[in-house]
């Protein structure tokens, strides 16, 4: 009677060489129970197969005819582990080699005869860079806002994972990330930061999970980053009286995207902060800002800004509680904004560079230009590092030459004497705490 093959794996191709499973009692052979199919399919494997494996509902294990301790062991998850199983005082012990395809067919099978032979030190489990990239989203999703997790993902899908996705992460060398950092820094500086900034926390990550040895040292630590472009753009007082012009003007006639700009200009908000904001979150003395980039913070508000508010709450219907103060129907609320900005900007002879963000930029450069020290801007703008704000400490033309001149007075008082002019000695204002 001709021996029967088993059925095709249904996780694998047709293509897959069937096993046969001999009954212990008559020698014949016959079909698998579906029990047996899913979690023993012998076969010689080979690196094609061990590919083409699919996750199923439950794992099961691929067992290699050559090698037979040997096995392959695939996840749901679609983790796929080399094993080896052996016997140890009557009970059955499986233990881990590697896993595929960072470890091949042909190195799992010496992996397996080394281990056997007395090498009782399995290989540690190299993890590839998409794997990490899996785990490390799945535990540092949570901690990200929607726009932040957005702009991760799209970081981690077009630049790091076509630079490393199947590399095993203990493989990747300084060499690898400065050759990719500095190719993705010719197009994108500030994106060639952002997305090695990702890299390092990933692997270092890696490292508190166990993935990595203590002792290995993370490639992507002290590359020196691109340097930043300073922001330039802020309104002078001129642009300022302008702009405030055309806004009152239209905010007047009940568009609620001037009152927005507005509001930018008046607090130094951001603007998902202000299109966010409700009526009860605008204190008689302050915004309370519930989702903000940095964690919900309280904005002081002045005179301006209190006046602002409280003369657009008279124009709307339904200015109270959790209405929100800007509302703009079915519209996209920034899309609108961003329309009539460019309107804005033509009417009121501004820069066609003018950036929305920018009002933030001159609420903060003007605020010190009026004598206000880093640490109090740095407060009102809701940064967490004073150095980001010292990139919009933007000082007009006329500040600095005043300042120069001042300076000027006081060296030129040291080095020639006031009376040897026949003028006063010139007092400064302020006095300085030492020598820095």
């Amino acid at each position: 009677m001709t021996p029967s093959p088993i059925p095709a794996h249904p996780h694998l191709p047709d293509t897959v060489p069937p096993a046969r499973v001999r009954s212990s009692a008559s020698g014949r052979s016959r079909a698998p129970s579906r029990r047996w199919e899913m979690a023993n399919l012998k076969t010689q494997l080979t690196d094609a197969i061990c590919s083409r494996a699919r996750p199923g509902a439950r794992e099961y294990a691929l067992r290699d005819e050559r090698q037979a301790c040997l096995s392959l062991r695939v996840r749901p998850s679609g983790t796929k582990t080399w094993e080896v199983r052996e016997r140890s005082n009557g009970l059955p012990v499986r233990s881990t080699l590697g896993t595929f395809p960072a470890m091949g067919v042909k190195a799992a099978r010496m992996a397996a005869v080394a281990f056997l032979a007395g090498d009782r030190k399995p290989v540690r489990r190299s993890v590839t860079f998409r794997e990490l990239c899996a785990q490390h989203e799945l535990r540092h999703a949570a901690n990200l806002k929607p726009s932040g997790l957005r702009t991760y993902r799209t970081y981690v899908r077009l630049q790091l994972l076509p630079a490393f996705g199947s590399c095993p992460i203990d493989t990747i060398t300084r060499r690898d990330v400065v050759c990719w950092f500095e190719r993705y820094g010719m197009t994108s500086p500030g994106g060639a930061n952002r997305a090695l900034g990702i890299l390092s926390h990933m692997l270092t990550s890696a490292q508190r999970w166990d993935m990595l040895p203590p002792d290995w040292s993370n490639p992507a630590v002290g590359i020196r980053l691109n340097r930043r472009r300073a922001i330039g753009t802020f309104l002078s007082r001129a642009q300022m009286a302008r702009l405030g012009g055309v806004l009152t003007r239209r905010s007047n006639i009940g568009c609620p995207a001037a009152g927005v700009l507005e509001a930018l200009l008046l607090t130094g908000c951001r603007v998902g902060e202000i299109l966010s904001l409700r009526w009860e979150d605008v204190r008689p003395d302050r915004l309370r800002l519930r989702d903000s980039k940095t964690g919900a913070r309280d904005v002081p508000m002045g005179t301006a800004a209190r006046r602002f508010f409280t003369s657009y709450r008279r124009r709307r219907t339904a200015a109270r509680g959790r209405h929100k103060v800007f509302q703009f129907g079915e519209a996209v609320p920034y899309e609108r904004v961003r329309t009539v900005w460019l309107s804005v900007r033509k009417e009121a002879h501004l820069p066609g560079t003018l950036r929305i963000h920018d009002l933030r930029h001159s609420f903060a450069s003007h605020a010190i230009m009026a004598g206000e020290s880093l640490f109090t801007v740095s407060r009102l703008l809701g940064h967490k590092r004073i150095q980001t704000t010292a990139r919009y400490a933007h000082l007009a033309d006329n500040t600095l030459r005043a300042s120069a001149e001042r300076i000027g007075m006081l060296i030129l008082d040291q080095v020639e004497p006031p009376t040897r002019r026949g003028k006063e000695p010139t007092t400064p204002t302020k006095t300085g705490g030492g020598a820095s």
